[in-house]
């Protein structure tokens, strides 16, 4: 337990992960509420897969498919619960569950864990492109202190940190369901979690098993450290970091670019350093003005104090996966800024 020294509130722990949130409480109970969401989602798949497999006249390959799509539901259902039940603690809410707005679709983010952690060993190499990218911007010279902000499945988080000179490195995300699971890989476990898809090609190809671990070996908390905390208003002081990484994050969840800049720039020591990595592809409710294009990003970086270094950008295949060879092209742009003073 966590306690703050000006106010006494208490922040506790999702698994070995400290939730330093407002109302910590209120966001282990959401948690908690969504996994229970999962479960019901998961036992009406279940049965509808059952009553579809069980439909007079089937094709037998049609009934094997419903039934291999099945154990698939079934099977990922027990791996997440085998990893984020105990993480959560305390039992979970029963009969209908009532999420707001956006809360309703918590795995949806899965493929990012098969992507950082599974996919590499069918031949994917988007972690190492990710990398390079990155790699080609910044300066040779070791980021030191480092904080990743929306670092999901930390993939990136990890390659940067051990291949890039970090000294320590924290990372901080809002997801459970991809962070508590990246956070045991980066720790060592190796973490089985099966991957489905509807849009099946060939019968034999309607689920995959990932054996997720990290390639390189483990970190620990002294040199690798997760926080559940706004990626908005991090809770650290100004000039704490060397170094702040963004990885496809400034284009989805800040609504103030410039307040946002400004924060990074708060917590850069001087001299400290920008690393961003991602497209630009804003929410659909975003208004258009809001959506701005590199010229505008980096003439905004320039306003709020810092100096665009070096930058890069392509398009590269994104998320395609090893399952069913599906996925898309992405724009990505990188780049490294500098903090003026």
């Amino acid at each position: 337990m966590i306690v703050c020294p000006s106010c006494g509130q208490e922040y506790g722990r999702v698994g070995r992960i400290p939730v330093l949130l407002p109302h910590p409480d209120a966001h282990v109970d959401l948690w908690r509420r969504q996994l229970a969401f999962v479960k019901g989602q998961s036992e009406h798949s279940l049965r509808v897969l059952d009553e579809q497999a069980s439909a007079p006249g089937l094709p037998a390959s049609a009934e094997a498919r419903l039934r291999t799509l099945a154990q698939s539901v079934r099977d990922q259902a027990h791996e997440i619960f085998g990893v984020l039940g105990p993480a959560l603690g305390g039992s979970l809410p029963t009969g209908e569950i009532s999420l707001p707005r956006g809360a309703d679709t918590p795995i949806n983010d899965l493929h990012f864990l098969y992507r950082d952690w599974g996919w590499e060993s069918a031949g994917d190499r988007e972690n190492e492109a990710a990398l390079d990218a990155v790699r080609k911007v910044i300066d040779p010279v070791a980021l030191e202190r480092t904080l990743v902000l929306g670092s999901g499945a930390s993939r990136l988080a990890y390659d940067v940190h051990r291949l890039c000179g970090a000294t320590e490195t924290v990372v901080v995300d809002i997801d459970p369901f991809v962070f508590v699971i990246a956070e045991a890989v980066v720790r060592g476990a190796s973490v089985k979690v099966t991957e489905s898809t509807a849009n099946v090609n060939e019968a034999r190809r309607a689920a995959l098993s990932w054996t997720l671990k990290a390639p390189a070996g483990p970190l620990d908390e002294a040199s690798f450290l997760f926080l559940f905390a706004n990626g908005l208003a991090p809770p650290f002081l100004a000039g704490t970091f060397d170094t702040v990484v963004t990885p496809w994050f400034i284009d989805q969840v800040p609504t103030d670019l410039p307040a946002f800049f400004d924060t990074i720039r708060r917590l850069l020591r001087p001299k400290g350093r920008w690393i961003n990595h991602g497209p630009l592809i804003y929410k659909a409710e975003a208004p258009l003005w809001r959506r701005l294009t590199r010229d505008e990003i980096f003439d905004l970086a320039g306003r709020v104090g810092f100096r665009i270094e070096r930058w890069s950008s392509e398009s590269r295949p994104y998320l395609v996966s090893p399952l069913n060879g599906r996925g898309k092209v992405e724009w990505v742009l990188t780049f490294e800024a500098v903090r003026q003073d």
